[in-house]
């Protein structure tokens, strides 16, 4: 029943994103994810976006951009139509001087530290930032709604928004069918690897299919509150139906890392998961970074280990 009720809440509304509009000589207000009163043109025409998620949703409603980020994330039909933009740097060090030099009349970073830090800089140069989170599905909705606002594409904005949900709620639907599978989600670098708590994009996923992250409830790294330090005795007492391992880029090394401290650890030979060969790497491209309007796609991914059930239907970007 508890399952049936998340599902329902997280699916069934579209929320109206946390903003309030101000009008008055083509100026809107909005407050954005950082709790921060943004004054910015009802009509942006030289937006500059920080991280490739954000971008995504700016160009599938029908948007455009002056100046793009560097990533690796970014899937390769959005990178052909971006690649002729001038770059401001990869996302955790966007250049300011970039930025300024492109005139914007709005700027759209993400509600981290490292974006934070620019906000200054840009007060002084009379340009507004955004700050936007994107940890979870509800914050895609929300995004799609506000950019096909701010660019005054509305219906095709909802289009986008229907479409995605249409699919999400198959998916949903047919996984609620099935006993929850318990999994342990490891996000892996080559210096480390930690667990991923349910607040995280790829553990919202993972609720809305009705699973179980055995994490739920372990304390979070200070430092980044999204994990927890991996605990092998708790982990091996879980005893979770699969194990779903997020490498930081297209990294086979860390793959091969964690590999090896399977074969190592007499622990992780104890585990279920592993004695059945349900160890499986997600692809980076849509869960490394916020897949955007490819999420209904994510949720088939995971859906399809989980349960192997996916939507009949496939959406459009």
């Amino acid at each position: 029943m508890k399952k049936n009720i998340i599902v329902n809440i997280v699916l069934s509304t579209l929320i109206f994103f946390v903003i309030d509009y101000a009008y008055g000589a083509g100026k809107i207000t909005i407050v954005d994810d950082a709790k921060r009163n943004v004054q910015t043109p009802a009509n942006p025409k030289r937006i500059v976006v920080l991280n490739s998620s954000n971008l995504e949703m700016l160009y599938a409603v029908g948007g455009t951009a002056v100046g793009r980020p560097e990533s690796t994330g970014m899937p390769t039909y959005l990178a052909s139509k971006v690649k002729n933009l001038p770059s401001v740097g990869e996302t955790p060090n966007p250049n300011i001087e970039r930025i300024v030099s492109l005139s914007p009349d709005l700027v759209i970073g993400v509600n981290v530290a490292f974006h934070h830090t620019m906000i200054p800089a840009m007060e002084k140069a009379e340009i507004p930032v955004l700050l936007l989170s994107l940890n979870s599905y509800q914050d895609i909705l929300d995004k799609l709604k506000l950019y096909g606002e701010i660019t005054g594409n509305e219906e095709k904005a909802k289009k986008v928004i229907d479409n995605i949900q249409t699919r999400v709620n198959e998916t949903a639907k047919k996984a609620r069918d099935h006993m929850p599978s318990k999994v342990v989600i490891i996000w892996g670098s080559t210096e480390s690897f930690n667990m991923v708590l349910p607040n995280s994009f790829v553990g919202n996923l993972i609720e809305i299919l009705g699973g179980v992250n055995i994490a739920s409830g372990l304390k979070p790294i200070q430092s980044m509150p999204q994990y927890a330090t991996i605990n092998m005795e708790y982990i091996l007492a879980k005893d979770p139906d699969m194990v779903l391992l997020i490498t930081h880029g297209y990294d086979d090394k860390v793959s091969a890392k964690f590999k090896k401290e399977i074969q190592r650890h007499p622990a992780w030979k104890g585990l279920k998961a592993v004695r059945e060969g349900k160890v499986y790497t997600l692809p980076y491209g849509l869960f490394g970074v916020n897949p955007a309007v490819r999420v209904a796609d994510a949720i088939d991914h995971l859906a399809k280990l989980m349960y192997n059930t996916t939507a009949k239907t496939k959406g459009k970007r």
